[in-house]
């Protein structure tokens, strides 16, 4: 069940921080989703390396859970605006990385999370595809912005030594394939908090 995780949780995660973003011991990154299958690896793998994690979820139990894999700042999206708590935290610096998959909804307040030449790597857009973006912000703040998709065979490697070394993956559910559906619908519920696995 571990293992399952490798090529679509902890793989993407280590191609997006430390391939694309190139995060570095001791930086400071925020983290979308802080719940979510790839936002629990991205707390596990940043925290490894000694990073400040400030991380956003949608209800206090996830905050929770979140603090106590290692995230340092919590942020309730729902509750209180993500930008302004993480500018606020940051002392208006912000920080070195935001780790976004979220999309529309949190597009541009990831940008203005981040510090002068700071870089934002994202993988997803669940909240809508499309997204503004202000070129003056941009190019003064000298942002850098990458895409990021799947990952390498390397990355999966990596996982899984990272999973053999003792950093487990967050499983919030197991199903057997015949209940597949039930766990679609603690997806779609927002229940879930790592990742759900199918088994057969």
């Amino acid at each position: 069940e571990d293992a399952a995780c490798a090529p679509i949780g902890f793989g993407t995660v280590q191609h997006m921080l430390f391939d694309n973003a190139r995060l570095e011991p001791g930086e400071s990154v925020l983290v979308h989703a802080g719940g979510s299958g790839i936002g629990t690896a991205a707390i596990l793998m940043a925290k490894a390396i000694g990073c400040t994690v400030y991380t956003t979820v949608g209800d206090d139990e996830k905050g929770r859970k979140a603090a106590e894999l290692g995230a340092d700042y919590v942020v309730n999206y729902k509750t209180e605006r993500f930008e302004g708590e993480v500018r606020r935290l940051t002392k208006r610096k912000g920080v070195d990385v935001v780790f976004e998959h979220v999309g529309a909804d949190t597009w541009n307040g990831s940008l203005l999370c981040l510090k002068r030449g700071g870089r934002l790597v994202t993988c997803g857009a669940t909240s809508g595809a499309s997204a503004t973006i202000n070129l003056m912000q941009l190019f003064q703040q000298q942002y850098r912005i990458t895409g990021s998709f799947g990952c390498r065979i390397e990355n999966i490697r990596q996982s899984l030594d990272k999973m053999a070394a003792g950093m487990k993956p967050v499983i919030d559910s197991v199903f057997p394939l015949e209940d597949f559906e039930k766990g679609l619908a603690r997806l779609e519920g927002r229940q879930v908090f790592g990742k759900v696995v199918v088994t057969f």
